[in-house]
């Protein structure tokens, strides 16, 4: 696609957008490679930051043009083609198999309109129970319902991933490691927090667990096992966390954990509103709702842990994550109403739950490090 689009199509569909002869430029200005520059006489190069935009410009117009198929008299809904698109990727769904093999030469046609041709390799009609893989998930009917999973080979890639990154670094300190392997995990799991990914989520678990007991054998070969479970593992109820002590800026000691997976909340996604864009900026007291959902904590705008939430500028003082993120929140006492602290919005903070844990695994000032 990224390769074949004619730039044309492209500066016509955008008109007379006030960027449009800088993204002419861009269009004409061609790329290195390894130090060589390569034309684009036509196409966006793959990879480049601006390439999806272009492509969602490209395409624009495919949605309508299927729109305008519409099923028999006496049918629920009027259209016969639902359209999904995200990029240069996109699925048509219909009710029958017949439907979709008339269409399927139309889009061919529409899309030779615009330079470009469907990828044969990549384009499959197949039934719901038979499944198919969208931007890394997985898409199939089960005894009648659909379930959305994470898509196999996507898990199976991202933990080679890490046992590569942990295989390459082994002289790396134990900090760097988790510094290094929380926001991947962090990332992958608000990814697939919308899907069925429970048992997705405790199967990497397990398997970067191995991975760092392994990691921590190669570091010392000739160490026992109790000896490297001490030195790299702290016991948390009925598991093993991967934890140190460092020290932060202001040398205050503090305990770092790798992050849980497991421990995100799965939650189903709730439909964006017709067109709703976050850019729209009418729409902004509707996306801020949106965004308050989380963990099942909804906070009123003006209440008091709305402006606690203000005033952590929406993040999470202890891994410097936007409190909205998916994980499950927590609201932590500053000072223990033990020992005299009180609900005030001063002694009260957000906090991830597993970043509450720990605050109370080794009772150090949040305030302190905020």
């Amino acid at each position: 696609f990224f390769d074949n689009i004619s730039h044309q199509v492209i500066l016509n569909s955008i008109r007379n957008f006030p960027a449009r002869n800088l993204i002419k430029q861009w269009l004409k200005a061609g790329y290195l490679d390894k130090g060589q520059h390569h034309d684009t006489p036509s196409g966006t190069p793959q990879g480049g930051t601006i390439s999806p935009l272009l492509a969602n410009i490209g395409l624009h117009g495919l949605e309508n043009f299927l729109n305008q198929f519409k099923k028999k008299k006496g049918s629920y809904k009027s259209n016969r083609y639902g359209f999904i698109r995200y990029a240069d990727d996109f699925v048509v769904t219909a009710t029958c198999r017949e439907d979709l093999e008339e269409v399927l030469p139309k889009i061919e046609k529409w899309l030779a309109q615009k330079g470009l041709q469907l990828n044969r390799e990549k384009t499959r009609i197949v039934h719901i129970s038979d499944g198919f893989n969208f931007l890394g998930f997985n898409l199939r009917q089960y005894q009648g319902k659909l379930l959305i999973k994470p898509q196999k080979q996507k898990v199976l890639e991202f933990l080679q991933s890490i046992r590569d990154w942990l295989r390459t670094n082994r002289a790396v300190e134990q900090k760097i490691v988790i510094e290094q392997l929380n926001p991947k995990l962090r990332g992958f799991g608000n990814y697939y927090r919308h899907a069925v990914s429970k048992e997705v989520f405790n199967y990497i678990r397990s398997e970067v667990w191995i991975a760092l007991w392994r990691w921590a054998k190669r570091r010392h070969p000739n160490k026992g096992k109790r000896w490297i479970a001490n030195r790299y593992f702290q016991i948390r109820g009925k598991g093993w966390e991967f934890a140190c002590q460092v020290k932060d800026r202001k040398g205050v000691s503090k305990e770092i954990i790798l992050f849980n997976i497991a421990s995100i909340p799965i939650e189903r996604h709730i439909k964006v509103r017709g067109t709703a864009s976050p850019d729209d900026p009418n729409l902004k007291e509707y996306w801020a709702k949106r965004a308050m959902k989380s963990g099942k904590t909804i906070w009123d705008k003006g209440s008091k842990y709305y402006k606690i939430a203000q005033n952590q500028n929406w993040k999470c003082p202890i891994c410097g994550e936007k409190l909205y993120n998916g994980e499950a929140l927590e609201t932590h006492h500053i000072i223990p109403k033990v020992l005299g602290g009180t609900e005030d919005i001063d002694n009260l903070q957000h906090l991830h739950k597993i970043c509450h844990k720990t605050i109370h695994s080794g009772r150090r000032s949040v305030k302190a490090e905020a």
